[in-house]
């Protein structure tokens, strides 16, 4: 990405500051300056690149060539007012200015701004894939890796296997696989490390301690969070409820789970055990190590929650089935069309998996736009832009995401 696109987002109270004491200069002549010559004081000046206009005068000011800026003194401060704005921000940059220092982008053209910073993304995002495995590259479960370049993406298969816990583990990133169990993998997808888990017990969410040197894995089949040391031992097994030894069968569906210090979260979809009930009284479910004992729900009246995180100082969660993301003392940030499962956050944005919703008509009477589509969605929850990058029904079970662009 230019950084002519990355380092300019402002407000007219910034760019009215910024330019304090210096001449302030418009590049590019026309309306969108007529708009922010109404809203900044100073302007000494306006620049374009188009010929015709030189000469000409605009508010009072005579319109000149940019070269006018190369050497000008004192430096100016010039706010660049076209839709040209990443052409001209170079080329600016090549007379000596520096982006967000001596230029910005006009508050007028934000709304432009965004959406080329969102079209002109570049990333590469992991993700996991529960369905059965299959040789076919573009199909089945397994580890996959979308590369996104601007507009093209493009997909391939890294790891087959029936995946679905993966977060990222320092440099490096662990997965949870059905057949090979935790599985820890470098950034050019080398197997550093794997251990064995219990089979049967559809392990599903992993989170690392680096505090306790240990790994936590939620269970669904099991209704149980284990505990493993570095080296693949099994330490701890954590009960959720008495339920599942009485009856054989797990009875909450645990699903992700994230530990910060002494509190370890596990997203599930009843709390109460009656999912096969049809009651879906999802929460995020709070353990603390160190009293050994459930603390209780931090978060309620979810409908089956998946993915939980810790963005901005806040718990963050996928309210899967009503397509909502959770942050902020659990206030709905963002909502999408899809079965919300599997997040990430690049410091900006947030990467959110949609997976095909094989449970639409419960959504009936919660949404009016219910998305089939399998994608990844990169959502901007402060100007709520969005976009998402499809792919096909062949992988239609997203669980987890990770990003592997090294910053």
């Amino acid at each position: 990405m230019s950084r002519t696109t990355t380092a300019e987002f402002t407000t007219f109270a910034d760019v009215n500051m910024r330019g304090r004491g210096r001449p302030i200069v418009l590049a590019g002549a026309g309306n969108i300056a007529d708009k922010t010559l109404r809203r900044i004081s100073g302007v000494t000046a306006i620049v374009d690149n188009n010929p015709n206009l030189h000469g000409e005068r605009q508010a009072g000011l005579t319109i000149a060539a940019p070269d006018s800026l190369k050497d000008a003194a004192p430096r100016p401060f010039v706010v660049i007012c076209t839709t040209s704005f990443v052409e001209v921000g170079e080329q600016l940059v090549s007379f000596g200015l520096i982006p967000g220092q001596d230029f910005v982008v006009s508050p007028v053209l934000n709304d432009l701004r965004i959406i080329a910073e969102m079209e002109s993304l570049q990333e590469t995002v992991l993700f996991t894939c529960g369905l059965p495995p299959l040789e076919d590259p573009e199909a089945g479960g397994g580890l996959y890796e979308l590369q996104i370049s601007g507009a093209n993406h493009s997909f391939r298969k890294v790891f087959k296997g029936n995946f679905h816990g993966l977060r990222a583990h320092g440099e490096h990133f662990i997965a949870i696989d059905d057949e090979r169990g935790l599985i820890t993998f470098d950034r050019d997808y080398l197997i550093l490390e794997s251990f064995a888990l219990p089979q049967g017990a559809r392990c599903h969410g992993v989170s690392w301690s680096e505090e306790k040197r240990r790994y936590f894995i939620a269970c669904s089949y099991l209704d149980a969070i284990l505990v493993y040391s570095e080296q693949g031992e099994e330490i701890d097994r954590i009960p959720i409820s008495p339920k599942q030894a009485r009856t054989g069968s797990a009875q909450h569906h645990c699903n992700d789970i994230l530990v910060l210090g002494d509190s370890v979260y596990l997203s599930m979809f009843s709390a109460t055990g009656n999912w096969k009930r049809d009651v879906f009284d999802g929460v995020v479910l709070e353990y603390d190590l160190a009293e050994k004992a459930w603390v209780g729900p931090v978060m309620s009246d979810l409908w089956m929650p998946h993915s939980i995180d810790f963005v901005d100082g806040s718990l963050v969660v996928l309210d899967s089935l009503r397509g909502r993301l959770l942050k902020n003392n659990a206030q709905s940030v963002g909502q999408f069309p899809g079965f919300a499962r599997g997040l990430a956050h690049d410091g900006a944005r947030f990467f959110i998996g949609q997976s095909r919703n094989r449970n639409y008509s419960a959504a009936l009477g919660v949404s009016q736009n219910i998305a089939i589509d399998t994608a990844i969605t990169v959502f901007d929850e402060h100007t709520k832009v969005s976009k998402s990058f499809h792919l096909p029904s062949t992988v239609s079970e997203i669980h987890g995401i990770a990003l592997n662009t090294k910053r």
